[in-house]
């Protein structure tokens, strides 16, 4: 009797977990990612749309319990096929393929949402803050914002030309929209 009633209470508490959050799915034709780059001689820009990930909401608080994001090097497009080229091999693509973020602690500020997370790229791991703007709509989420990395934080030996380095920072911009999953409460 007393594995039926832990059993029982085992379903209740699921149920009661999966009932306060609900999930969200990047809608990869309406988000991107977007980096710019410098050099002394020139500065570049290319995009990512082909982004996939999931977020959980908590229903009781309207703020994310987890964020998870997922871009694979190959799909940033320059509109420059040959520095395209260059950056899979200066990025090592075949071997480190993927870009990933993944967060569980978020802050609701006004029409702001603190984000604290892990990158994951080029082999090593980094924690990061991110400020977002948040916009709650019926059925769509959509953060959107600016930051900053650094190459070399992640063990990336910085492109020349000229025999002249790039300049060691990217400036990252995003929109990410995301989607009620069927199914989620």
């Amino acid at each position: 009797m007393t594995n039926i009633k832990s059993f029982i209470f085992f379903l209740l508490l699921v149920s009661s977990i999966q009932a306060q959050e609900n999930t969200w799915i990047i809608d990869s034709s309406k988000s991107f990612i977007t980096y710019s780059g410098k050099h002394t001689l020139h500065e570049w820009e290319g995009s990512n749309q082909k982004l996939y990930g999931r977020a959980l909401l908590n229903n009781t608080s309207l703020v994310f319990n987890k964020l998870a994001i997922l871009a694979y090097v190959r799909d940033f497009d320059s509109e420059n096929s040959g520095r395209d080229a260059h950056s899979l091999e200066v990025l090592e693509a075949l071997r480190f393929p993927e870009i990933k973020f993944y967060s569980e602690s978020f802050e609701l500020l006004k029409d702001s949402l603190l984000i604290k997370g892990v990158f994951e790229f080029h082999g090593k791991k980094l924690n990061k803050q991110i400020m977002s703007s948040v916009i709650f709509g019926e059925n769509n989420i959509i953060l959107n914002g600016k930051f900053n990395l650094i190459p070399s934080d992640f063990g990336i030996s910085l492109p020349a030309f000229m025999l002249i380095k790039m300049v060691d920072l990217l400036e990252i911009r995003y929109s990410i929209f995301l989607t009620k999953e069927s199914g989620s409460y």
